[in-house]
């Protein structure tokens, strides 16, 4: 059975890596002058080194040997009859010439080129010879970095797929295999904060790191950027599956392990995807698709685990691709929608203002949950044209709601912008356009964001959120409390309101740990001179707990449920007629 051991990798048999050596790929020419004495008898007179070289002879040999004795070399007549056809044709030819050697033969490319005199006859040949050293070098160079990752020299994706149908089914014919897939988590933070040529040293770091771990035997490979791949394997049927979940158990505690680099000591965290078949195996891509769907689908929901593939979680991938081109058909047949919750002034029980939230009404399974198409777009990168389109529509609805209740022109509409779209360069002018297009004012418009995504992207963020301070933007940070909560940043960046999660508003009457949040992050809001939004409001004693606390506002199921457009119309004339 495979084990797991600290011997060093350098005395074990592992993974090969593939540095390029320096290759001098300069082409040599091999020369030779010939007299043409007649149509039967040619002279070799004179003959560069390197043509010596390439035939294996010497000068003494060569010089005024005759080319049509066959004896200077084994190549069945084949340059002599070349030979011929240029006195014939008085044309240069070029053939690829055989020296048949015990061994295997040396090939060259060759061209005879005839010298013409006055009567159009040669009488002098010049046979030029190149060898073909230069080509296969770099034909071979070639086929290295097919197979083999350049960062790391560690075989790459091609050569992990070649290698699980080919040499180990072949070594394993009745046995079983395994791969690990392992993603490093949030590794592009790290590119971001040191620059790509450090984070290329750490990727590199890593592959050793990894190596120092493998079993004998084991084949490690890079698979894609920040992912890596294990294969294992077994000659007969055991508990493969439980050495993988070992192993991986194992590189979860080394990366977890600080790992020195020149600008900063980091602690590293993977998912890892494991899926075992028996051999032979004919798909090798099969195995490694379901190492990564295994691995994918940890990515989101378990940080730092393990998930060995099972069949349903193919399933589920599947349905979840059938769910992303339902969703790109929808966004682009405008077949979703937008609700509006209303923001309430707990003080007096006024409408402060709207957020808006996107629905979907599938046509044939009905409303999806946001909780389940919101990651999704995500994922797929849908969630920046997705956030667009909600961003226009919900202005031009406000836009739509002041004009025709002038009473309460001073609500505002709450949007929420994911990090992609935040980061997208064209962004501000997103918000130009919708602005423009709707004719709401900006100082009209909040943009919702999670703490979390402030802090991965601090430096571009904030240089964006000052963009769009500088045309009137008001700007939230949404579900506060839940994310890194790192109160330091909160200082360098142009933030109006924070929003508690409703996790904490819920079990605020209930623990002690939860009102104690609520109430740090109501001391907080009001040092820093911000808005405080409680959300997820359902009971009239949060109400009395959270205004003796200094809450401003709040939106929950207390005071509406999200509402269609037409109804948030009906809401805003109650809410007119309560002023009047």
């Amino acid at each position: 059975m495979l084990r797991i051991d600290n011997t060093p990798f350098l005395f074990r048999n592992s993974t090969l890596r593939y540095h390029p050596e320096p290759n001098d790929l300069a082409h040599r020419y091999g020369v030779a002058i010939l007299s043409v004495v007649d149509n039967h008898t040619v002279i070799i007179t004179e003959t560069n080194d390197d043509f010596l070289q390439f035939t294996r002879q010497n000068s003494e040999n060569l010089t005024g040997a005759k080319l049509n004795d066959n004896s200077l070399w084994n190549d069945d007549g084949q340059l002599w009859q070349a030979i011929c056809l240029v006195l014939e044709s008085q044309e240069t030819q070029t053939i690829i010439w055989q020296i048949k050697t015990d061994d295997s033969p040396y090939i060259f490319n060759c061209s005879i080129v005839p010298t013409s005199n006055q009567d159009k006859k040669s009488k002098t040949l010049t046979i030029i010879l190149s060898d073909n050293s230069a080509n296969i070098a770099f034909a071979d160079q070639i086929q290295q970095f097919n197979y083999h990752d350049m960062l790391t020299g560690l075989p790459n994706k091609n050569y992990l797929n070649e290698a699980i149908e080919d040499k180990i089914s072949n070594i394993c014919p009745n046995g079983e295999i395994a791969i690990l897939i392992i993603n490093i988590l949030q590794f592009q933070r790290i590119n971001e904060s040191f620059g790509y040529e450090a984070g290329d040293k750490i990727i590199q770091n890593i592959s050793y790191a990894l190596e120092r771990a493998l079993p004998e035997n084991a084949l490690l490979a890079r698979f894609e950027g920040d992912k890596f791949s294990i294969v294992l394997a077994e000659s007969e049927i055991g508990d493969l599956q439980e050495e993988a979940v070992a192993l991986a158990n194992t590189l979860h505690h080394e990366m977890n392990a600080a790992l020195q680099t020149e600008h900063a000591e980091i602690h590293l965290a993977l998912t890892i995807g494991i899926a075992v078949s028996r051999t032979p195996l004919k798909d090798g891509n099969m195995l490694t698709q379901r190492a990564h769907i295994a691995m994918q689908r940890l990515s989101k929901v378990s940080p730092n685990k393990t998930l060995v593939y099972q069949p349903e979680l193919q399933t589920r991938a599947t349905s979840r691709l059938k769910l992303e081109n339902e969703l790109r058909e929808s966004l682009k047949n405008k077949e979703l929608s937008l609700n509006y919750e209303p923001i309430i002034c707990l003080q007096n029980g006024h409408l402060v203002g709207f957020e808006a939230l996107c629905r979907w009404n599938h046509p044939t399974r009905g409303i999806i949950s946001p909780i389940e198409f919101i990651p999704l777009a995500e994922e797929t990168g849908l969630i920046v044209p997705l956030g667009n389109w909600v961003l226009k529509e919900a202005c031009t609805s406000m836009k739509i709601l002041k004009d025709k209740y002038p009473d309460v022109s001073n609500i505002t509409i709450n949007v929420n912008i994911s990090g992609l779209q935040l980061l997208q360069d064209d962004f501000i002018d997103t918000i130009h356009e919708a602005l423009v297009y709707s004719g709401l004012a900006g100082n009209q418009l909040k943009l919702e964001i999670t703490e979390t995504m402030l802090i991965e992207n601090a430096e571009m963020a904030r240089d964006i959120l000052l963009d769009l301070k500088s045309i009137g933007i008001s700007l939230a940070i949404d579900d506060f409390g839940t994310g890194y909560s790192s109160l330091s940043y909160l200082n360098q960046f142009p933030i109006d309101t924070l929003k508690i999660d409703k996790s904490f508003i819920n079990r605020m009457n209930t623990t002690k740990d939860s009102y104690k949040i609520v109430h740090i992050i109501t001391n907080l809001a009001q040092t820093l001179g911000m808005e405080l939004v409680a959300e997820g409001i359902e009971h009239e004693s949060q109400v009395i707990a959270l205004k003796k606390l200094g809450c401003q506002t709040g939106q929950g199921f207390l005071f509406s449920k999200p509402l269609t457009f037409e109804d948030t119309e009906l809401y805003v004339r109650k809410e007119t007629t309560f002023l009047a």
